[in-house]
């Protein structure tokens, strides 16, 4: 049976975006651990710190230090003790992927008491 070639179809291709359209890069996530007064946060995936990560700690702690140690690592250094303290990160803290994705939002409590 034979095949007969039929008019040509315009058809938008189904793998481009539109315009004004960008591709949605994932957030990278933290996880904070606390002993006495040091803070270590480690992050999914790499990351580039261009300031101080804000880091809400209950009491108001006033932070000393920031160090980033390697790409998902950064240490913090408060005035008191942080354990048993509930903190949180905003999602618009200076940190971004290498990707161009951003930051999530993130809290917790640290260990200790």
């Amino acid at each position: 049976m034979a095949s007969y070639p039929s008019g040509k179809t315009h058809r938008p291709s189904r793998r481009k975006l539109g315009r004004g359209q960008f591709v949605q890069q994932a957030a990278a996530t933290v996880a904070a651990t606390a002993s006495t007064v040091t803070v270590s946060l480690v992050f999914d995936r790499p990351v580039v710190v261009d300031g101080t990560i804000e880091m809400n700690v209950q009491t108001g702690i006033a932070l000393v230090s920031q160090v980033q140690t390697d790409a998902t690592h950064v240490t913090q250094v408060y005035l008191s003790t942080v354990a048993g303290k509930k903190w949180a990160i905003a999602a618009g803290a200076p940190v971004r992927t290498f990707q161009g994705g951003s930051l999530a939002p993130a809290s917790g409590t640290f260990s200790g008491g």
